[in-house]
């Protein structure tokens, strides 16, 4: 047994419950944040002459814009100085209200798209001859524009597209035509139909059309390469990409010679009250004796086919049965953890186009959200990130995270790059593993896959990535895999691709059988029925709870083989993001290692200062010569998030800050050097701290809640705070014990607690 095993073993002999931090341990203190821009260095006459330039070249080219909309609006590509962002609070947000320039799009930090009537556009070109004139001291705001142009057709149209090889004679491409978003709705129908006759006269098909949950519309078409080239000078136009298709690959194994047909099943509580899960695929088929694990059944309207039931199947016996599927099977006694609902959303045959699997997700979402919060989609893009946005899936399972407050797993994606390397290292640091959409979703728990066991034939050994799991990072930089989980192993041999049995994805066959495969669609559901398992166990069922501790407590498989440089820590995150989930170890405090929680709501006016306590019991053994006691701490806010704002897609997030008390009982800032952990603009922060010499005492965490201008200053975010305090002696310290007798009181057990839940308001 491995140490990791012993401790757990050990844990769960005594587990205990974690502490609730309620409102009474929390400061409230007024944030006064200002935002000064700084002047810029320019030559104000001659700047003032080159926007002019650029404002005449918009107005040039509008004229030839000929459209059902080209007399209301004017859509261009405003550039601020290369220090500025565009939608930072404080003075530029006045850049563009005061002048009434819409913002519809940003394309990098300082670019946006925006919009505006002619007659706006000929007041800010007055504006501008007043500054000109006044070289800057009239109108002074245009120092910090640093450029007024067209959005030339040549940017919008993707790279696979416009870089084709030419010597391949390619008649047609499928591509998503985006239109610029934030638009009057009726500008949108007129424009649809115009686009519609403009695709069918330069030959082109329209295929489908939809709008994204922030009202932009997608337009999927077939069109000639001088089709293209036409559309792009569209003002209304903003990319157009390939069309992106998904696919839920199975692989198959070797089929095992354990039988199913007299294999016992036994439900440790009665179906009905089993935690349910939701499996988005191509549909279950299990056997007979199994068909109480199903607990309904859902197929999309529009599926015309019919479904393999091979991939669906293969997934539900992960999230039902777990990953030691085959010694239950062999034991012949399979024991159900949760029940599956079963959406039947594509038929396992085809790859399905990003419009059309969007819209059957939504449908599915919206049978089924009432039934249960938590949707298993196991399923990917078949290639990595890339682009200046979220993917469209991504941004349409936030949008869905957040209005129904429910929760998606999905994978990181498979690859098969593996095969051309001799070690698991060389795989990771090609970028042709990054992970692939909707692994990109910011509210999705995102799932990687890790071997379970050694194999002297694959690239990777035990806790390893397996070698054909996608790696980080996110979009934006974000922290992305969340989790770990087994998904299987594999290697080579003379040009054939081998299943290494000791760390297989056991599975179900829809015939009966028990197979084994590989894949993250395999590591996925056995994270989805962990965090189904732990949301059931906690008070109100609360699911953003649960998240946020299945991440806080994640198992950090390999951690040693990393040094401790901030460079090797952020490569273990890239990796394996938090970790390893772990039910056991997120579900109970224990002796030696106490958990506070809290669930809040944040304004931008008001930060708050949480208190926790440390304990006698632990500051007893302070010691500057060895490290005594981790604090780990995990926030998560669940901010509005928009498509159209690019890089800035988080509207808001919170700034955890860790506060201890010191051993000359002192409070003082202590947090990882460089931020690490606690980046800028992301929804998640998660950082530990191990320390030598400390006191006991209220120590406090110090949130400030950090918006966009469109966000009132009223309008509140919800997060979730857990901290947990960890003997690292060799003293047995009864951490938990020491905070229940040493507070008398004022932080409740989580058992005895009532949640209150609340709702996230769009």
């Amino acid at each position: 047994m491995s140490e990791e095993d012993k401790r757990a073993k050990s844990k769960d002999k005594n587990p205990k419950s974690h502490f609730w931090i309620s409102d009474n341990e929390v400061d409230s203190v007024e944030a006064k944040p200002m935002a000064i821009p700084e002047p810029v260095d320019v030559e104000h006459d001659k700047h003032g002459a080159l926007l002019n330039a650029g404002i005449m070249g918009i107005k040039k080219f509008h004229a030839k814009q000929k459209t059902p909309i080209s007399d209301e609006v004017v859509i261009f590509k405003v550039e601020l100085a290369d220090t500025e962002v565009v939608d930072a609070r404080g003075g530029h947000e006045l850049l563009f209200e005061k002048n009434h320039l819409k913002i519809n799009s940003i394309k990098k930090s300082n670019v946006a798209i925006v919009s505006a009537t002619p007659a706006i556009l000929e007041n800010l070109q007055r504006k501008l001859n007043s500054y000109t004139r006044t070289n800057g001291k009239s109108q002074g705001f245009f120092q910090y524009f640093k450029s007024f142009s067209n959005y030339d057709g040549s940017e919008k149209i993707n790279v696979d597209i416009a870089h084709e090889d030419p010597s391949e004679e390619i008649e047609t491409y499928d591509v998503q035509i985006t239109l610029v978003p934030n638009l009057a709705f009726s500008f949108y129908e007129k424009m649809l139909k115009y686009l519609s006759e403009e695709i069918h006269e330069k030959n082109g098909e329209l295929i489908d059309t939809i709008f994204l949950q922030n009202n932009t519309p997608i337009i999927r078409a077939i069109l000639p390469s001088s089709g293209l080239e036409q559309l792009s000078d569209q003002e209304i136009i903003l990319g157009i990409d390939n069309t992106v298709f998904f696919k839920a690959k199975t692989r198959g194994g070797g089929r095992t010679q354990l039988d199913l047909d007299d294999t016992i099943v036994n439900f440790s509580v009665p179906p009905t009250e089993m935690p349910i899960v939701c499996v988005l695929d191509d549909g279950i088929q299990l056997p007979q004796n199994l068909v109480d694990c199903i607990a309904g059944r859902f197929v999309c309207s529009n599926l015309s086919s019919t479904p393999s039931y091979n991939h669906g199947t293969k997934v539900a016996s992960r999230l039902l049965f777990g990953d030691d599927i085959d010694m239950q099977v062999k034991d012949k006694v399979l024991v159900p953890k949760v029940r599956v609902i079963d959406a039947i959303i594509n038929d396992g045959v085809s790859a399905i186009d990003e419009t059309t699997l969007i819209k059957r997700i939504r449908e599915a979402v919206d049978a089924i959200k009432d039934v249960t919060k938590i949707f298993c989609l196991s399923m990917n893009s078949l290639a990595p990130l890339s682009g200046d946005n979220v993917s469209n899936l991504g941004f349409e399972l936030d949008s869905l995270s957040r209005r129904y407050k429910i929760q998606f797993l999905v994978p990181t994606g498979n690859h098969t790059l593996w095969t051309s390397y001799s070690s698991i290292s060389d795989v990771i640091d090609d970028d042709g593993t990054r992970l692939a959409s909707p692994g990109d979703s910011f509210c999705a728990l995102t799932i990687g896959s890790i071997v379970r066991e050694d194999h002297s034939k694959s690239l990777s050994q035990k806790y390893d990535p397996s070698p054909f799991s996608r790696v980080g990072f996110g979009f934006a930089g974000s922290a992305k895999p969340d989790l770990v989980y087994p998904g299987g192993n594999v290697f080579t041999e003379n040009g054939r691709i081998f299943i290494c049995a000791n760390s297989a994805a056991y599975v179900i066959t829809k015939d009966g059988s028990l197979s084994f495969d590989y894949g993250t669609s395999f590591s996925t559901p056995i994270a989805a029925q962990e965090l189904a398992l732990l949301t059931d166990s906690l008070p109100n069922k609360d699911l953003e709870i649960a998240k946020a501790l299945l991440l806080h407590h994640a198992e950090a498989p390999n951690f040693d083989l990393f040094d401790q440089s901030q460079e090797s820590r952020e490569l273990f995150s890239k990796i394996y993001g938090k970790g390893g989930g772990s039910l056991l170890n997120a579900k109970d405090s224990y002796k030696g290692r106490a958990t506070y929680i809290r669930k809040g709501v944040m304004s931008r006016l008001t930060k708050q200062r949480v208190k926790f306590y440390m304990p006698t019991t632990m500051s007893a053994h302070s010691n500057k010569k060895k490290p005594a006691v981790k604090v780990s701490v995990t926030c998560i806010s669940f901010p509005p998030v928009d498509q159209s704002m690019g890089y800035e897609y988080l509207r808001a997030y919170v700034d955890t800050s860790l506060h201890k008390i010191n051993s000359n009982n002192k409070m003082m800032t202590d947090n990882p050097a460089g931020k690490e952990g606690r980046y800028q603009w992301q929804n998640i922060q998660h950082f530990s701290r191990i320390l030598n010499s400390f006191n006991h005492g209220d120590w406090q965490l110090w949130l400030q809640l950090y918006t966009k201008p469109e966000l009132d200053n009223t309008e509140e975010v919800d997060y979730v705070l857990i901290v947990t305090i960890e003997d690292l002696t060799a003293n047995d310290v009864d951490v938990h014990g020491g905070i229940e007798v040493e507070t008398l009181g004022r932080f409740n057990l989580l058992s005895e607690v009532e949640i209150d839940s609340g709702n996230i308001e769009e």
